[in-house]
């Protein structure tokens, strides 16, 4: 009796580019048409050590496979070509607004090109961190003052992600602070048969009156049924009943497990329902033992406050692939403007100031920055650019005619002028050079490389301000 087996199928490859314009981070899944996902993060580039040479890995049908690049990397996916063609489809859906109707290569996270037969890497990097590279992005974009995508969670593919992004920092938190979950002492008022504490001289005389041996009772109890671990709890219930769209089942399987796990070690605590642990969360006062929760429980309100991650009518959408972004040259722009304000007359920083055309008649143009330090008035651009050994020939004729146009009502005409980089990892900076404008009067462009922000100066909101002092002190050495 012949034995039947499975047809052999053939690999396939697909080439995909994260930010071909190198000007946007983000995360995307992507179904592969057979039960399974493949996830993309993709981070800054100046988070990554050195350029990166083209990887190879390997997608099988129906499971779960995260690639973690960083902007203008190249990923080959090999997998069968049925698949292979799901996921070109679903490269296509990822793309912003016009992309069916000639957008640019700037509107992509990811596109795909040409295959260059990259040798397979064989060691995958499980879903779980990929999330926690999520987390990183949206922590880069909680840094950022103005608004990322619809982040209002009203029922788009889009919020029902970045809900359990929320989510992953919540149990990040928890999972930090929850080994030092102590008892402490509650006043209690109970009906008890043996005395304790302080009796009341009521239920005295009615114990008396009726012969009943139980009085009313106020004492002190230690308990680890607090109210900051009841608030937690019910966000923990909440994260580990959430249903979520089947696009991310395997991000947020996880989550849930996580969830309930936590929530078994606080099986003394009172159970709050939503609305409860809310009101109590707003009447908290906290004591200096509870310091350490705070940052748990100001993303438990987050979580306690708002809808599921469930799309309203979305279960059943045909759409197949999803996407956020985090538009890194405006983000480095504002991070820049948020130092100078620091260093430099605070009053005078403007960001996007309309300059003249050096044309008459001709489109006006936007500075990124401008500002005043030390008395001398500075024309800035942010270039979100690595590895620049000197100024492009177009940045360099913007700035020659913005020095000749640009004219702020409250400073003036620029004295100077400054090109903001990012570099790598942990190198200091400074000014790389200086040059001299060809026309009259003597008029300086001063070419600086700044330190980016890494990982953990995103953390927290004291290591966030440090590296903004730093940033400041450094611009302001490297224009004095």
């Amino acid at each position: 009796m012949a034995l039947l087996t499975r047809p052999q199928v053939n690999s396939a490859r697909i080439a995909i580019k994260a930010s071909p314009r190198g000007t946007r981070a983000g995360f995307a899944v992507v179904e592969d048409g057979s039960g399974g996902a493949v996830t993309f993060t993709v981070l800054p580039k100046p988070w990554a050590i050195e350029p990166r040479a083209v990887s190879a890995v390997r997608h099988a049908p129906g499971t779960s496979t995260h690639v973690t690049l960083y902007e203008l990397d190249i990923v080959e996916l090999i997998t069968e070509p049925a698949v292979r063609d799901r996921i070109a489809d679903g490269l296509l859906v990822t793309a912003s607004g016009s992309e069916l109707e000639g957008g640019t290569n700037d509107e992509y996270l990811l596109q795909r090109v040409r295959p260059v037969a990259a040798i397979e890497d064989v060691g995958k990097t499980p879903a779980t961190a990929g999330l926690e590279d999520v987390v990183r992005l949206m922590l880069l974009a909680k840094r950022q003052r103005s608004s990322v995508g619809d982040a209002g969670y009203q029922g788009t593919p889009e919020a029902s992600l970045l809900r359990i992004v929320t989510q992953q920092m919540f149990l990040d938190e928890v999972g930090r602070v929850i080994d030092r979950a102590r008892p402490r002492y509650r006043t209690r008022t109970e009906t008890v048969t043996t005395p304790r504490g302080k009796l009341s001289a009521q239920s005295i005389a009615l114990s008396i009156l009726t012969g009943r041996p139980a009085v009313e009772s106020t004492f002190d109890e230690l308990s680890t049924d607090t109210d900051v671990l009841r608030i937690v709890l019910a966000a923990l219930r909440v994260v580990a009943t959430d249903p979520a769209p089947s696009l991310f089942s395997t991000i947020a399987a996880p989550l849930r497990s996580r969830a309930i796990g936590f929530a078994r070690r606080l099986d003394s605590v009172s159970i709050l329902d939503r609305e409860r642990a809310l009101l109590a969360y707003g009447r908290l006062a906290m004591s200096a033992l509870d310091r350490p929760w705070k940052p748990a429980l100001d993303i438990a309100a987050e979580i306690l406050g708002r809808k599921a991650v469930m799309p309203k009518g979305q279960e059943s959408s045909t759409a197949h692939a999803v996407s956020i972004s985090l538009y890194m040259e405006k983000w480095w722009e504002q991070v820049l403007a948020d130092a100078l304000r620091m260093c430099a007359d605070r009053e005078t920083v403007s960001e996007q100031l309309s300059v003249e055309s050096p044309w008459k008649g001709g489109e006006r143009g936007n500075a990124d920055l401008y500002f005043d330090l030390d008395g001398r008035t500075i024309l800035t651009d942010a270039k979100y650019k690595l590895d620049e050994s000197g100024i492009g020939a177009a940045d360099a004729y913007q700035l020659f005619a913005y020095s000749h146009t640009a004219d702020a009502p409250r400073t003036g005409k620029p004295d100077a002028a400054a090109v903001f980089y990012p570099v790598r990892g942990a190198v200091a900076g400074g000014t790389s050079s200086v040059l001299l404008r060809v026309t009259k009067p003597v008029f300086h462009l001063h070419l600086i490389e700044l330190p980016f922000p890494s990982r953990n100066d995103v953390t927290t909101d004291l290591a966030w301000r440090s590296y903004i002092e730093r940033l400041a002190s450094q611009i302001a050495v490297a224009l004095r």
